[in-house]
């Protein structure tokens, strides 16, 4: 067991020996009390898994949470999801292997990486008309002020162009996005 499954299992045992003194919990309480702590071992999980806890190990702790699988697994899926930017494309593929691995589904998993790699082409594609246009139009502006060469490259990613039409794409695309993740997340 880890040292955040410890502090996990006391902080809980500390407060059923609190509500045991005061009276004990009611079943509603208690159901809370156990979700909390199952969602933070899922997110436990889930950031060990990510700093390189191979999948077999998360399985094995998975096992010790036998009765309860389902619901940590839950969690677990809830804190991958949550992962997925579309700016991190290689950050993405571990996280992806993962849901697909405890969710089986595929379906979404390969969606998600269609939307990617077509988010990743439409900025590719808008990067390169808006970096053609604004660096003819800047290299004419620099040539009247006497500055110009080959080394000139207009520093198009600081354009407001630019800016408004990275984050009108992202915009688009995160809430397809959204949609994705809302489906893995109702499993």
């Amino acid at each position: 067991m880890s040292g955040d499954d410890k502090e996990l299992k006391s902080a809980f045992d500390i407060a059923m020996e609190r509500a045991q003194r005061l009276g004990g919990l009611s079943s509603e309480e208690k159901k809370r009390l156990k979700e909390g702590e199952l969602a933070e071992v899922g997110d436990a999980l889930g950031k060990r898994y990510l700093s390189g806890l191979p999948i077999r190990d998360v399985e094995l702790e998975l096992e010790k949470y036998r009765e309860d699988r389902q619901i940590l697994i839950r969690y677990l899926l809830a804190f991958l999801v949550n992962q997925i930017r579309l700016t991190d494309p290689g950050e993405v593929e571990g996280v992806l292997e993962a849901i697909r691995h405890f969710s089986k589904n595929s379906e979404a998993i390969e969606s998600i990486r269609r939307l990617m790699n077509e988010y990743q082409k439409a900025v590719g594609q808008a990067w390169q008309e808006i970096q053609s246009k604004l660096g003819t139009v800047r290299r004419k502006e620099l040539a009247r002020k006497g500055i110009s060469g080959s080394a000139v490259e207009p520093a198009t990613e600081a354009s407001p162009e630019w800016l408004e039409t990275s984050q009108h794409l992202l915009s688009v695309y995160q809430k397809r996005l959204k949609g994705i993740k809302s489906s893995l997340q109702a499993l």
